[in-house]
């Protein structure tokens, strides 16, 4: 995919690779009510709207939260479709993103309702799990006031632990459905209820190689992040000297040069931002780009040894060989 290397191709990868992540995500976002004794002119919006009627005030509050649900949706809609495009991307080693695309669109929809529905069941869970230290933790911040005192400071460590472990389960969560589940709706076309049963079969037959195989996607995961933020420092660094050294030659020639020259070193400086800012825009793309197929082409190799049809994409098997009849024997 990236032999020979084209930067439109790694643009594109990134792309599709940055779009997929965002649809692994299920964002539920935070809407705090207000309270009875406020008044809306002392809000926020009130104090915008410069007195707009309360009525008026509402419509806004409630379109500008529908507005940003609509804009929610699609993009998880987009990034949804976009999980079926990248695995098709790297099984077929191909930068063609329509055919994938018209390919499992009758599949997005039921992909998104297995997504949204175990999500919330494991936030129920985890909810419900969590509930007791939580309220334990915030009765103990009562009752010490503003004097914490060495249990306190024991409790806490213990909900921070609790909530890391919790982290930790919704992200293996989010892996074994987008590694385990959604390959057999891709390589098999599977449905969504098929695809669960075929990876809770896949996990009962081989528990072991399954834990290690997230075992080690969490080591690369942490592996590759370090080196993806040090390959983007080095990039800073790189593109900032020269243009650090064609500012300041930009400066010492025109930061004297009156109003006009003045202008024009200002602007040459925001040019010289802008390309500072592409380059990294750029380099962070293809370098994120490149860790996330990296990502899916580990776990594509990891299943192509058990789903079949993934396999043959990955591991073409051998063309079959003719045999060929010898002549018949005919004596000189």
């Amino acid at each position: 995919m990236y032999s020979p290397f084209s930067l439109r191709a790694g643009l594109k990868l990134g792309l599709v690779a940055l779009l997929a992540e965002m649809g692994t995500q299920f964002t539920v976002p935070p809407f705090g009510g207000v309270s009875s004794h406020s008044h809306p002119r002392d809000s926020g919006i009130g104090v915008v709207a410069g007195g707009i009627s309360q009525p008026s005030t509402v419509i806004f509050v409630v379109l500008g939260i529908l507005l940003f649900l609509v804009l929610l949706g699609l993009f998880y809609y987009f990034g949804s479709r976009m999980q079926f495009v990248l695995m098709d991307l790297v099984a077929y080693r191909t930068t063609l993103v329509g055919p994938s695309w018209r390919k499992h669109g009758p599949q997005t929809w039921p992909w998104i309702g297995l997504k949204i529905v175990s999500f919330l069941l494991i936030f129920v869970v985890l909810g419900a799990v969590l509930a007791l230290p939580v309220l334990h933790f915030v009765h103990s911040i009562s009752a010490n006031g503003s004097q914490p005192s060495g249990p306190f400071f024991g409790r806490f460590l213990l909900l921070f632990a609790a909530l890391g472990v919790a982290a930790l389960i919704i992200t293996l969560f989010v892996w074994a459905l987008r590694d385990l589940v959604l390959p057999f709706m891709v390589f098999e076309g599977a449905t969504a209820r098929a695809a669960l049963s075929s990876a809770s079969r896949l996990f009962r037959q081989e528990p072991g190689d399954v834990l290690l195989f997230f075992l080690m996607k969490l080591v690369l995961t942490i592996a590759t992040g370090i080196a993806a933020e040090l390959c983007i420092l080095a990039v800073t660094f790189v593109a900032a000297i020269p243009l650090a050294l064609i500012g300041g030659i930009l400066w010492v020639l025109l930061h004297n040069a009156g109003p006009f020259g003045t202008a024009c070193l200002y602007a040459s400086l925001g040019i010289l931002a802008l390309i500072f800012l592409a380059c990294l825009l750029v380099a962070g793309l293809c370098i994120v780009g490149a860790v996330l197929v990296f990502y899916q082409a580990y776990t594509l190799y990891f299943l192509g040894g058990r789903i079949p049809a993934l396999g043959n994409l990955l591991e073409p098997p051998p063309p079959a060989v003719m045999e060929v009849a010898p002549p018949p024997f005919s004596p000189a």
